[in-house]
């Protein structure tokens, strides 16, 4: 390498190594983190067993585990001692990228990579992370690498002896196997990036060569990525049947290709703004237009291979997880993590053409050379620009912090009574729970923590009815005199908000500041505290058609409480008009699914009892309550309703 080029890269390191490490450990561990810090403390047979069963292989957390014995105990915060394997990762691949870059283009396409890769607000969120996303980014650029040795290799003639040549192509196959291996053995979609490079290989291979003896090398490499993954296949595919932390549905194909360009540009975050996205979308166009325009006619003096393999990785692995998320409809932006080195590659040596434009204009008008330089200074400036805004965000801006596990905990234990327990909306939100009260803390530290529903992994199929609720409370909070209810995923396992209601109604709700994406709630509760197991129906109710059954109606101060139930699994999207007149006034009018837009009747257990409360303004004693149900696809009314208040 061209002492500049080390040094320039250098430089770009060490600012990586300052966005990565700054406030590495500043907000809290989230709920997936709370997850790797459980799994991370487990022996080797006992992980192998637990990721079998949860939606990744086990070699991060085998890694992560080797690299945190040395730590047991963990002095204080284990979250930088986590985050920091992350951000080794996430530093790593800066000069990984770079290099690549030079390898395919050259110096300048080199270091603009390397300076996209340093300053990007999701790789240095994911960076900050402990999860396996910055290591498979890594292993899957590592391949990458990897096949632009073995193909550069195979094209060179004359330069070495046969059996230097034949030598090092074998290196690189068996590197290739070995770093593809591990990435499957990291993430289940580093399938889709393995089949890019797969078919970019083959794309060159027909192109190029048509050589059998490269072709069976090739083949004998991706046999032995799939004989070192048959041992974990059949887990991945009882995962991958059996996974209910989705509703079925169709994928909202829109909204997802928005996420992703948010995520790639600005950043990841728990807030999607839409407006920001669209903001940026017609720019980002029209620069990839202009690098995949000038990568193009860098062809006519060199390889076409650069681009190519920019375009199957970049393209090839989002539209198939996006198929597969189209009618299985779990998907984040981070799923299409294994495709962003191919994004930097196209900005670094896309704007590098733009820059050096004498590489592919010859005869051209004068005025071209100084435009195009005008168009990479441009183009750099939007990436750097949204770079910038993204960081600040992360950064500075509370509405992107992560769940505030570690602060509500610490408030919870600065005001928590003796007397007192937690409860976890959703018990599967355990393991960040967990992670904040080591089991050698002292006393002071010790709390009873039970979990509702009693789940390891998020299944929508367990949603909180009332009586269930109602059951667990009064077995669970016996004997104590208040609770600290933590709510994470509650709109999925309580979406009716059956919980904080039993609690509010028969327990003296405390006041509690608000936490960020964390609900925190505290109640004390009376000696002979006890949720009835079926609701305070003052009025009965009644049976409609296909199954909806209104049980009751309970009329309150400031409104009233419905009580449904599915009788029947199965029902339709059922949508309930409502109105509640007097003296010819209309006190309130509804046209909505009975427990709300969120929880419609499709996601309904039968059996089960959800309550929906109703404010109503003003004195409605004596006023009529009349419903009209109907189904919300057909139209069809299926029963009506109608009762006196008292």
């Amino acid at each position: 390498m061209r002492t500049r080029f080390r040094l320039t890269l250098l430089l770009l390191v060490l600012l990586a190594i300052l966005l990565r490490l700054h406030h590495l450990d500043v907000q809290s561990l989230w709920y997936d983190e709370g997850v790797t810090a459980r799994v991370s403390q487990m022996g080797v047979a006992e992980l192998a067993r637990w990721t079998a069963g949860d939606i990744q292989p086990p070699l991060y957390y085998l890694l992560l585990h080797g690299w945190l014995r040395p730590f047991h105990p963990w002095p204080g915060n284990i979250a930088w001692l986590m985050r920091f394997f992350s951000a080794a990762f996430g530093l790593l691949l800066v000069p990984l990228l770079g290099i690549m870059a030079r390898r395919l283009w050259n110096d300048c396409a080199g270091l603009l990579t390397a300076f996209v890769v340093t300053i990007s607000p999701l790789m240095i969120y994911y960076s900050q992370e402990a999860r396996m996303y910055a290591m498979l980014i890594f292993l899957v650029t590592l391949a990458a690498w990897w096949m632009v040795m073995l193909l550069e290799n195979s094209s060179r003639q004359g330069a070495e002896t046969q059996g230097q040549s034949e030598g090092k192509r074998v290196l690189y196959l068996a590197l290739y196997a070995l770093t593809g291996l591990a990435a499957m053995y990291t993430h289940y979609f580093a399938a889709f990036a393995l089949l890019a490079l797969a078919l970019y290989w083959a794309h060159v291979w027909i192109r190029e060569s048509r050589n059998k003896r490269a072709l069976g090398g090739f083949a004998l490499a991706n046999a032995i990525i799939l004989l070192g993954y048959l041992p974990w296949l059949p887990a991945m595919l009882r995962r991958f049947r059996v996974d209910s932390s989705y509703w079925p549905g169709v994928l909202k194909m829109g909204e997802a290709l928005m996420h992703t360009i948010n995520n790639f540009t600005l950043g990841a975050t728990e807030v999607f703004r839409e407006e920001a996205a669209r903001t940026w979308l017609p720019w980002f166009g029209l620069a990839v237009i202009l690098w995949i325009t000038a990568l193009m006619l860098l062809r006519r003096r060199g390889s076409q291979r650069p681009l190519a393999l920019i375009l199957h990785w970049l393209l090839l692995p989002p539209v198939l997880i996006l198929f597969l998320a189209w009618r299985t409809p779990k998907f984040n932006p981070r799923y299409l993590l294994i495709s962003w080195p191919a994004w930097a590659l196209l900005i670094g040596g896309g704007s590098a053409a733009l820059w050096q434009p004498k590489r592919w204009l010859k005869a051209r008008p004068a005025w071209l050379r100084p435009a195009a330089r005008i168009l990479a200074i441009a183009t750099l400036l939007l990436v750097t620009t949204t770079s910038a805004l993204g960081l600040d965000n992360w950064y500075n801006d509370p509405n992107f912090a992560k769940s505030a596990w570690r602060e509500a905990i610490a408030y919870m234990f600065e005001n928590r009574q003796p007397d007192e327990a937690a409860l976890l909306v959703s018990g599967h939100a355990y393991p960040v729970f967990d992670a904040y009260l080591p089991p050698d803390a002292p006393p002071k530290w010790h709390v009873p923590r039970y979990r509702l529903p009693d789940i390891e992994i998020l299944d929508v199929n367990e949603v909180l009815g009332w009586q269930e609720s109602a059951r667990a409370l009064n077995e669970d909070l016996a004997g104590y005199g208040g609770v600290w209810l933590f709510l994470w995923q509650d709109e999925v396992v309580d979406p009716a908000h059956v919980v904080t209601t039993q609690l509010g109604r028969y327990g003296e709700e405390q006041s509690v500041p608000p936490f960020a994406f964390l609900g925190l709630r505290h109640y004390r509760l009376p000696p002979d505290f006890h949720a009835p197991e079926q609701p305070p129906v003052t009025l009965p109710g009644t049976t409609f058609a296909k199954g909806l059954e209104l049980v009751g109606v309970e009329p309150a101060a400031g409104g009233l409480s419905l009580y449904w139930r599915a009788n029947q699994p199965d029902l339709p999207d059922i949508k309930v008009m409502l109105a509640i007149e007097k003296d010819d006034q209309q006190l309130l009018s509804l046209d909505q699914r009975p427990v709300g837009y969120a929880f419609p009747t499709t996601h309904w257990n039968p059996g089960d009892i959800y309550p929906v409360w109703l404010p109503v303004t003003g004195d409605f004693s004596g006023a009529r309550l009349h419903l009209r149900v109907y189904d919300a696809n057909s139209g069809d009314v299926l029963g009506a309703f109608e009762t006196a208040l008292p």
